[in-house]
């Protein structure tokens, strides 16, 4: 009897699964692939297809093709582990085993009406729909970016080369943008952003949105726009908050998984990505990695042979400042200017170009 084998997403940690594993999938193995996109899709740079520096086809990238493998285009709805089946919008999915790859969903961190006046760049139609709205902003109209990570870097960069016309504020809780990045880096960014006539407003806690104004601070002080962008924060995709019965949450909600990415406490469950827990914070380098990971077990497993996990490196942070200019820091090495542009361009096209 076939073993059949769902993976649910196919991002950044199901595509690095499925590349690992097809070279080696045993002939009574079937996998079943769910996800509401008939590509795969390069999210680090939804940014630029939100500002529009990118057309879509840009982002996306073929899936791998394998006589073994299904793809199922449909919109997951809920996981029933009892029962051993995925229902999705069009259809029910059984499974044997199943890999939870979903990624995550903008969080909103409980700020009133943000999930409904905010735009988003988090999924590929989000990032769509806010491209759409700015390109039907008249000149001198105000974009407000709520969140000075690196996504809300990049995209206010990037609009500001694509969009001369318009005002640009990015709104930052912490002291700086990019709190979490060096010194070196925070003030080169500010310096560009500053340069290029991007407003920032740091110590901005959000506490509301209505669907003309951001209010920030006790004093309830308003920022007016025309389009809100929000990049405050993600969170996992609620659909894998089932399997939060067979494991526990860290901090960030994300699942507790074995060593092999098994959920703790029921067998062949396995999580990767956005939704599994980690020291790391989540990222597509992250995901990438956890993929490949799990294949390597799946292979031990089918080869009967050990399987033994190498510790997770990540080679560091990589983010543009527009087209030209960017910024990195690559093991303890602080990067500014064309070269970790440069690089960053060279890593998402070998990604997109080796898929398989």
């Amino acid at each position: 009897m076939s073993k059949n084998i769902v993976l649910l997403g196919a991002g950044y940690g199901g595509i690095s699964f499925l590349n690992t594993v097809l070279p080696h999938i045993p002939s009574d193995v079937r996998i079943s692939v769910i996800d509401r996109l008939r590509h795969h899709t390069i999210k680090p740079e939804y940014y630029a297809l939100a500002s529009g520096s990118l057309n879509e086809s840009k982002v996306k990238a073929a899936f791998p093709i394998h006589s073994q493998v299904e793809y199922i285009q449909d919109e997951i709805k809920e996981i029933q582990i009892s029962f051993h089946k995925v229902i999705c919008k069009e259809r029910e999915v059984p499974f044997d085993q199943l890999i939870v790859a979903l990624g995550c969903v903008d969080n909103y961190f409980n700020v009133p009406w943000a999930a409904e006046y905010a735009q988003s760049i988090q999924s590929f139609a989000k990032a769509m729909k806010t491209r759409k709205k700015i390109d039907e902003l008249p000149s001198d109209s105000h974009v407000v970016i709520i969140g000075g990570g690196l996504s809300g870097v990049e995209f206010a960069s990037d609009l500001r080369e694509q969009h001369p016309e318009l005002r640009i504020t990015l709104l930052e809780r912490s002291e700086e943008v990019l709190a979490t990045l060096p010194d070196r880096i925070r003030k080169y960014v500010r310096q560009y952003l500053d340069d290029h006539m991007i407003e920032v407003l740091t110590n901005v806690s959000v506490t509301m949105i209505d669907n003309q104004a951001v209010y920030y601070g006790l004093e309830r002080k308003t920022v007016l726009y025309d389009i809100c962008v929000w990049t405050a924060g993600i969170m996992p995709n609620p659909i894998s908050n089932p399997l939060l019965a067979y494991s526990n949450a860290d901090r960030m909600n994300r699942i507790a998984v074995k060593e092999n990415y098994e959920l703790p406490y029921y067998n062949d469950i396995f999580v990767v990505g956005d939704c599994a827990s980690s020291e790391f914070a989540p990222s597509a380098q992250l995901a990438h990695i956890q993929g490949k990971q799990l294949g390597d077990y799946f292979i031990s497993v089918w080869k009967g042979s050990e399987y033994k996990a190498e510790p997770i490196k990540l080679k560091g942070v990589l983010g543009y400042l527009g087209k030209k200019t960017g910024f990195g820091l690559v093991g303890d090495n602080v990067l500014l200017g064309k070269v970790p542009n440069v690089i960053k361009s060279g890593v998402l096209w070998m990604h997109k170009h080796h898929m398989g």
